[in-house]
């Protein structure tokens, strides 16, 4: 037992024994690697000597041989080779043994005063060598640094881009739901980041219709100002004072010249550009509807176009801008503007707008029809046009474009009005190219060195329309600034801007369309999006609501604007912009409207007892009819208290004539229609006996007025 624990014992001291000699050996070993060896390139095993002869140092060897760091072996390249000149002195000499010298770094300041010059500036170039020597190794050590650094660089650089690329597509993600949620068309190319603006903002006043108080005017600029707009486009027609033999042309509501004067005051003191618009070959009805002036039409039985061959019409065209332009002329009124703040606020007239659209009688009486009508349009807008630059060389001339459209290049360019006329290219509806074809766009630029767009934000999408469909005007809008950043390189001078049209009837004898208060948060919307280039989603950044004094949008369920759910955006009518109680009252009148309609249809189309056939035979049962006129007794009343409410509304913006004329085209008739039924109810309740069937009908012959026996 006892021999079997000492054995035991010598083993486990065995065991340690051999370890600590494998643990003492395996030291060794890797001190003779440590003191023998470096490391250099990444990893890979050099010795020193290595290091010394490597072609990385190579330029330096003669240096290192004469310093005494080789041995007098065959290894050292000879002096020939490493191309040293001038050799050291003695103490090179005094230590050249078979074993060579310890090399010791020579120092600047030696002791050794009697040491030749030329040794003391081979040694200071040997030292300038060494240190050179040492930099590089030093340089050659941090390279994999560098470059790890420049890599860390390169890649923080390329992940920053990408990481931008990420948020720029995140951004834009965004910016679509967005617009998907708030019912806003999306179009390639518009955005945040995207393409600057048009660079001019017209709003169009059409004044032949409608016209507002001129007070109510000067309320709306600085909103159209903060919206974004640059200028306004007035078209008078007869709202303009004219004196002298045009007098007539006035109608008997046209502003004074007062009026007129306090607007372009408060136009000119905001920066807005006034260009008028004064029609001179089409819709010329209000001067050629009166009887001194007649003899000018093309048509006996029209006057929507002058005869361009007719001198007179020439004269009378002169008269008429000169009337206009000479009122917008600052040197013809001193009481414009205070004479120091003329060269500030610019208010010198500087485009006019000729008109020349929908010229639909051209060619036709005896003085033209011999003429081709696409010359004969032409020689008349060159004729104006070189009358107006001669008279005012100072002024652009801009005409709408629509009468161009079917012209060749060729006679476009021959006709000379591409250096005298700019086009102003109008489409309304959604789809600009069905209009204006990417042929035409290139004939205009090979014409034209410049051109004017335009779209609408209400009068565009039907003649009785009392609300505008906002959401349309929008995607006008849009679909007009993707066409711009398109199409306005074509051009050598590019697109002017974009021009948003508010038509008030289609022409001199049409009925009212929208109301301008009434399309007022279509015109904020549509100009808001001009002036910024896309539609900004943000309630906050967007001046809409705060232009119009709406309220804050609360809550985050809904859109702060929902254009495919609130078609007639009754959410304006919590606004208090000018006019918002005539927006109010035409949403009230809009909801009466149709429920008078749909009961007028219901009675005559759907219901059985008080149609047309009952009332002109007198034969119906009176309990039916008590029962179908129980709602026209509610909606008759409807419409009188709107009809009682409608002056006080409307007097907000316009005079009695306005008011006047609104209430017998939209409200009237509806009194009438109701009380028609009326009549008719109480008519058929009296009878007591009728008519045994079948009853007489009217024959075919009798409805169309025919004689039957021939």
């Amino acid at each position: 037992m006892h021999s079997r624990v000492l054995m035991v014992c010598w083993r486990r001291k065995l065991f340690f024994l051999g370890a600590s000699l494998l643990f003492l050996l395996a030291l060794w070993f890797w001190g003779f690697l440590y003191t023998t060896h470096i490391t250099e390139d990444g990893g890979k095993i050099v010795s020193v000597r290595e290091l010394m002869l490597g072609s990385a140092h190579g330029r330096h060897d003669g240096l290192l041989h004469r310093l005494g760091f080789y041995e007098s072996d065959n290894s050292a390249p000879s002096d020939t080779a490493r191309g040293i000149g001038e050799p050291l002195g003695g103490n090179h000499a005094s230590g050249s043994g078979s074993g060579g010298v310890k090399f010791v770094k020579p120092t600047s300041g030696g002791s050794n005063l009697g040491s030749s010059f030329s040794l003391r500036s081979g040694k200071a170039r040997h030292t300038d060598e060494w240190d050179s020597i040492m930099q590089e190794h030093v340089d050659d050590d941090m390279k994999p640094q560098h470059h790890a650094v420049h890599a860390d660089e390169g890649g923080k650089g390329q992940r920053h881009i990408t990481d931008e690329m990420r948020m720029a597509a995140e951004r834009q993600s965004h910016y679509e739901h967005e617009l998907k949620r708030m019912g806003v068309p999306v179009i390639a190319g518009l955005g945040p980041g995207g393409r600057p603006p048009p660079a001019q903002r017209l709003v169009h006043f059409d004044l032949k219709g409608a016209p507002p108080k001129m007070a109510y005017l000067r309320r709306l600029l600085p909103i159209l100002k903060t919206l974004g707009a640059t200028g306004i486009l007035l078209e008078y027609e007869d709202m303009f004072p004219y004196g002298g033999q045009l007098a007539p042309l006035a109608a008997r509501n046209a502003y004074t010249r007062d009026e007129i004067l306090e607007l372009l005051k408060a136009a000119f003191a905001l920066g807005l550009n006034v260009i008028p618009l004064v029609q001179t070959f089409g819709h010329l009805e209000f001067a050629l509807k009166l009887k001194d002036f007649a003899h000018l039409r093309e048509v006996e039985d029209s006057p929507q176009a002058l005869c361009p061959s007719y001198n007179a019409s020439l004269v009378f065209l002169e008269a008429l801008l000169e009337q206009v332009i000479e009122y917008h002329t600052p040197a013809a009124n001193e009481n414009l503007l205070h004479k120091d703040d003329i060269g500030r606020l610019t208010p010198k007239l500087t485009h006019i707008h000729i008109g020349c659209d929908e010229v639909y009688h051209l060619a036709e009486c005896p003085r033209c029809r011999h003429r081709l009508r696409d010359q004969l349009f032409l020689d008349h807008v060159y004729n104006v046009a070189t009358l107006v630059r001669r008279r005012w060389p100072h002024l652009h001339l801009i005409i709408w474009d629509d009468m161009l459209r079917h012209i060749s290049t060729e006679v476009l360019q021959a006709s000379g009005i591409g250096r005298l006329v700019d086009p102003m290219i109008w489409v309304y509806t959604e789809d600009i190219y069905k209009f204006v074809q990417s042929p035409t766009w290139e004939k205009y630029a090979s014409v034209f060195s410049t051109a004017w767009a335009a779209s609408a934000f209400k009068g565009a999408h039907g003649e009785g329309l009392l609300m505008p469909p906002v959401r349309r005007h929008l995607e006008n809008t849009l679909r007009w600034l993707a066409v711009i950043q398109g199409e306005g390189n074509r051009f050598t001078n590019g697109l002017q801007g974009l021009a948003l049209t508010g038509w008030q009837r289609y022409d001199h004898f049409a009925v009212l369309c929208e109301l301008l208060p009434t399309a007022l948060p279509s015109l904020a919307v549509c100009l808001s999006t001009a002036a910024k280039g896309y539609f900004d989603v943000s309630a906050r950044t967007n001046p809409i609501l705060s232009s119009l004094t709406c309220p804050e949008p609360t809550g985050e369920h809904h859109a702060w604007l929902e254009f495919h759910k609130d078609s007639l955006m009754v959410s304006f009518s919590r606004c208090m912009f000018p006019g918002s109680m005539i927006y109010r009252f035409m949403l009230r009148l809009t909801s009466v409207m149709a429920e008078v309609d749909e009961y007028s249809d219901g009675i005559k189309q759907r219901r059985g007892w008080l149609t047309d056939y009952n009332i002109r035979h007198n034969f119906s049962t009176g309990a039916r009819v008590d029962d179908l006129l129980s709602d026209n007794y509610r909606l008759l009343n409807s419409v009188s208290n709107l009809a009682r409410n409608a002056a006080s509304t409307l007097a907000e913006a316009y005079d009695h004539w306005t008011y006047g004329e609104f209430i017998e085209q939209r409200i009237f008739p509806m009194m009438e229609e109701l009380k028609r039924l009326e009549r008719a109810g109480d008519g058929l309740k009296k009878r007591r006996v009728w008519p045994q069937r079948p009853l007489p009908y009217l024959k075919p012959f009798e409805v169309l007025g025919i004689d039957e026996k021939t």
